[in-house]
């Protein structure tokens, strides 16, 4: 049973991995499109307020979750998330892409899937097995295959600006793995709510020009579900995948974007799409394939997190007690999910797993 639980989580955050990927995907080429409507700090206030407003009916329509609210140790983790990755990384990229020429630009920007691999691996110990790393290096390949740029025409300040973008995006994504165990509509919304406000207070403070109201409500969508929607699934997938495997995913973005251009837009076809989707569709698949499983040791570990029980034999990394509180209205005899504060014994076994908040086990 046990493996069956693991089997369902890992289908869910490739599945939710997917799905955001496929919604930032969508939303750029969109954007693009008015980007020229107003002034790049109303246009993203905008799309984080678009994403603000979704995720709050989300949570109206979801009702109360058994999730561990965000709390007071968590706030400082949750402040640099919303610094670098709603301020930090879309002014650098502002103004990194006004010093760039265009195809550099994009080039520059798989930075953010490299610097997410590589904290999620050096420092925050995660492991992608040979298949994994593989997979890694076609997705990523098919995305600066897609951008069809080149270094040509860079400069200095550009290129670091645009580095320090990605380096945020990285560290974001690192970060919110780390507070996905908490409830991932709230960290999501805090981040929206966090980027928006200040975005829009600062561009009307500063007299920027804000779009007509048509544009400025297509704004407010596409944020609902490219930016909105998307971190949510995507906290989704950090949390069962952890940020490595997450990265590979959402690094197929770029060509989600292409293909809707494609087909939707009615952009001209280039042969870069084809190699891409050749590319990324090996590496996505090869990703889904890996099965990691070794004998491993889990030590002594207290947090609080949603997690599931079943009375026939659930989870083996949830044997645990409960005090009574914990308990209220859970059912007797069939399986549920709640959270709570726990303690993890040391545990020894064996099945297929991926670096998860559970597996962060030396190799």
């Amino acid at each position: 049973m046990g493996s069956d639980h693991q089997h369902d989580a890992l289908f869910q955050g490739h599945l939710a991995g997917l799905l955001a990927a496929v919604l930032f995907g969508c939303s750029a080429p969109l954007i693009s499109t008015v980007a020229g409507a107003g002034s790049a700090l109303s246009i993203a206030g905008l799309l984080y307020g678009g994403a603000s407003l979704a995720l709050l009916v989300v949570r109206l329509l979801r009702g109360t979750q058994a999730e561990t609210p965000v709390g007071r140790q968590d706030w400082p983790a949750l402040a640099a998330l919303i610094l670098l990755g709603g301020v930090v990384g879309p002014v650098a990229l502002v103004l990194g892409l006004a010093r760039l020429p265009a195809a550099s630009s994009s080039l520059l920007l798989n930075l953010e899937a490299v610097f997410t691999l590589a904290i999620a691996v050096v420092l925050g110990r995660e492991h992608l097995g040979r298949r994994g790393v593989l997979s890694a290096v076609l997705t990523i390949a098919g995305a600066v295959v897609l951008s069809e740029g080149s270094l040509s025409g860079a400069n200095g300040a550009g290129t670091a600006l645009i580095a320090l973008a990605t380096l945020a995006w990285g560290i974001d994504n690192n970060l919110s793995q780390r507070l996905s165990l908490r409830n991932p509509i709230q960290i999501a919304t805090f981040k929206a709510a966090g980027a928006s406000l200040p975005m829009l207070a600062l561009a009307l403070l500063l007299g920027h020009r804000f779009p007509a109201l048509p544009v400025c409500l297509g704004l407010l969508v596409i944020g609902a579900l490219g930016y909105g929607i998307s971190i949510w699934l995507d906290l989704l997938a950090l949390r069962n995948l952890g940020a490595a495997r997450e990265a590979v995913l959402f690094s197929t973005a770029p060509f989600v974007g292409a293909l809707f251009s494609l087909v939707v837009l009615r952009d001209s076809f280039t042969p870069p799409l084809l190699v891409a989707a050749g590319l990324m569709g090996a590496g996505v698949v090869l990703l889904l394939l890996e099965q990691h499983s070794h004998w491993h040791r889990h030590g002594d570990l207290h947090h609080a997190h949603r997690h599931r029980h079943d009375p026939r034999g659930g989870d083996p990394h949830h044997h645990h007690a409960h005090a009574p509180e914990d308990l209220t209205d859970t059912p007797a005899d069939q399986p549920f999910w709640h959270a709570h504060e726990h303690r993890h014994e040391p545990l020894e076994h064996a099945h297929p797993h991926v670096s998860d908040a559970h597996h962060r086990h030396p190799h």
